[in-house]
């Protein structure tokens, strides 16, 4: 993810009383002048000290704030690529709009059609139901996931769901060689770079099932093909995806 993506998750994910939660509110709502401030001007505009700053940059998972800080300024001044669903030039008002996003849901049910075997999801759900955790590593939490998880947590199975780096870090290094991971990686060359992560679930032996051009050399089962170049069919296909399989998994083992 990028590190905008980050804050917003950061922010969505701490109490309303975390002090890192106010740097990042802060930060979000002066993009401009964080970019261009040093890390005493965030913690001016945030109402806190550098060293908070700093550890909030860490539980980005940034080595350093001029990491950060470079990620921050790059987004900013280069926003209009940043969050785009579609092409500039197919983007000129609301009607190009609709029609484009009405011919990737059209593209979305042929992949669907084409690529995903119900055999294939009823083999991937007893897979789920034998290990003995199952997380999700994913740049940003997903309504489908969130079913899948409540029917493994319904079935007491051991689960958990992590966007952020770190805490991706932190859960890689409890796995077994009977876990499942299963992730969603954004391709664009802007995002974190998640090497350590994948080598780590690597070292415990777990399963990686998932969807990534960038990270494919990991992939123990690819779920399915998603082109980058078509985020909002690789949206649907994933949201569909999931909620195909917990559909199925709460058919076969909690009824």
């Amino acid at each position: 993810m990028n590190v905008l993506q980050s804050l917003t998750e950061l922010y969505n994910h701490l109490s309303l009383d975390s002090t890192y939660r106010n740097v990042c509110k802060g930060i979000l709502e002066n993009l401009d002048e964080a970019a261009n401030g040093t890390v005493y001007d965030i913690a001016e505009l945030t109402n806190s000290s550098r060293t908070t700053v700093w550890r909030m940059v860490q539980k980005l998972g940034y080595k350093n704030f001029t990491d950060f800080h470079h990620e921050l300024r790059r987004a900013v001044k280069h926003y209009t690529y940043y969050n785009r669903l579609l092409p500039s030039e197919q983007s000129q008002d609301a009607a190009s709009v609709k029609e484009f996003m009405l011919r990737q849901v059209m593209q979305t049910y042929e992949l669907i059609k084409d690529q995903i075997d119900a055999k294939e999801l009823e083999q991937i759900a007893e897979d789920l139901h034998l290990a003995d955790k199952v997380v999700f590593y994913t740049p940003y939490k997903n309504s489908a996931i969130l079913s899948l998880q409540q029917n493994l947590a319904m079935e007491g199975q051991e689960t958990g769901y992590y966007c952020l780096l770190p805490d991706m870090l932190e859960d890689s290094i409890t796995l077994t060689e009977q876990s499942i991971v299963i992730v969603n990686m954004i391709e664009h060359v802007e995002t974190m770079d998640m090497e350590l992560v994948f080598n780590n679930i690597k070292k415990k032996r777990a399963k990686i099932y998932g969807v990534s051009t960038r990270y494919e050399k990991y992939l123990d089962k690819e779920l399915f093909y998603s082109d980058k170049d078509k985020i909002v069919t690789g949206v649907l296909m994933f949201d569909l995806y999931f909620l195909m399989l917990s559909e199925i998994y709460r058919m076969k083992y909690i009824g």
